[in-house]
């Protein structure tokens, strides 16, 4: 014999692109029976939840624009000779992309993950630098005591 109905609480997440009736459903109710169902599936984005759509066949259409980012921010700057001194950003949202265009020599950047915890630092050459990599923040210092490279590092979401 199954044993109690199990009540799920859910939390209330506005969703567009569908229309509901009720608009929010405050409870679900598990049972031990099966049934087939047409289900959507939602995903959260900062301020509300997205239906989440299927190509013709059948894989999930994530991105309708080439790219998955809607908004980026950039970071001018310039190492001080110091090379113990770091330049650092901290965000409370996740960042994709980070772009770095170093100028004069070279620098060391490292990245804080969602536990807060800065990684290992990491060497970059003189140059233009793109890293897939989500983050929640970057520092970045001079390598060598000789002088005080320029820097412009740009971050995507």
């Amino acid at each position: 014999m199954p044993g109690p109905d199990q009540k799920i609480k859910t939390v209330l997440i506005p969703e567009s692109g569908l229309d509901l009736s009720p608009e929010f459903i405050e409870q679900s109710i598990v049972t031990p029976d099966f049934s087939r169902v047409f289900a959507h599936l939602i995903g959260k984005a900062d301020d509300r939840g997205i239906l989440i759509r299927a190509t013709s066949d059948g894989s999930l259409k994530v991105v309708s624009s080439g790219v998955p980012f809607e908004s980026y921010l950039v970071y001018p700057g310039t190492c001080d000779v110091d090379h113990d001194v770091y330049d650092t950003e901290e965000f409370e949202v996740a960042y994709n992309v980070t772009d770095f265009l170093i100028e004069a020599h070279d620098v060391l950047i490292s990245f804080r993950n969602s536990q807060g915890v800065w990684l290992q630092d990491k060497v970059l050459l003189a140059g233009y630098h793109s890293i897939d990599f989500i983050h929640y923040g970057f520092r970045i210092r001079n390598r060598v005591n000789t002088e005080d490279p320029d820097y412009e590092i740009t971050i995507y979401r």
